[in-house]
């Protein structure tokens, strides 16, 4: 598998990636980087193994994907992914030196959606000639990162955590998220399971633990009762 051993790229790294991108763009492009990438850009880690892309619709994807390729990138087979990366459904593009970067349509692994209010809490970090690239706010990183199985997930959690987030912020998210997913799926139910994790393995403290538990108790009897009608 590519997934092994991969090494880690300094923040200049991406900076660098990022600009060689907009110098091969002739279109205007705008993306939100989540994950290692903004962690590393935020000096919560030394470096990340990737950049985990959102683009808000299929044009931007087919302009991300092309111009990547000028960039010597090339896009990994299924069979060249580990199953987590594989359950993510995103475009997955690596370069000749082993950093990736892995491509979202609206959805993060079909769960977190890129929502306005997620757009309005995150702030840009380049402006060149044809690339605008945001980042996503702790918060939301937060959520996501309860909300995906990758290894360091749950790391990733404890160090966001103790940037001192607005849990209320991540608890309104995720509740709307939750509320807008056309399968059903209990995102607060997810997102409670991390944060008893968290509390297990790293002592943290999550203010809005008893609030997804009694949310997602609630949600479950009720679609308990439905199925039993």
């Amino acid at each position: 598998m590519i997934d092994s051993d991969r090494a880690n790229f300094d923040p200049d790294y991406v900076a660098k990636e990022l600009m060689r991108l907009d110098n091969v763009l002739i279109d205007k492009l705008c993306i939100y980087l989540l994950g290692g990438a903004v962690m590393a850009i935020n000096g919560l880690k030394p470096g990340t193994k990737d950049i985990d892309v959102i683009v808000e619709n299929e044009r931007d994807h087919r302009i991300l994907v092309c111009s990547l390729k000028k960039c010597e990138y090339y896009v990994l087979q299924t069979q060249d992914l580990s199953r987590p990366y594989v359950e993510l459904s995103a475009t997955a593009m690596q370069n000749l030196e082993g950093f990736r970067l892995e491509i979202f349509i609206k959805y993060v692994a079909k769960k977190l959606s890129l929502t306005d209010t997620i757009k309005q809490r995150a702030y840009r970090i380049y402006q060149g000639k044809e690339l605008t690239v945001f980042c996503l706010s702790n918060e939301d990183m937060f959520l996501m990162k309860g909300m995906t199985e990758r290894d360091r997930d749950l790391e990733d959690m404890e160090l966001i955590a103790r940037t001192d987030i607005d849990y209320n912020l991540v608890l309104n998210e995720c509740v709307e998220q939750s509320k807008g997913d056309p399968r059903g799926n209990i995102w607060e139910s997810s997102l409670y399971e991390k944060c008893v994790e968290l509390k297990e393995k790293y002592g943290i403290e999550v203010p809005i633990l008893k609030k997804l538990r009694k949310i997602s108790e609630r949600k479950m009897n009720k679609a308990k009762r439905k199925r039993e009608s």
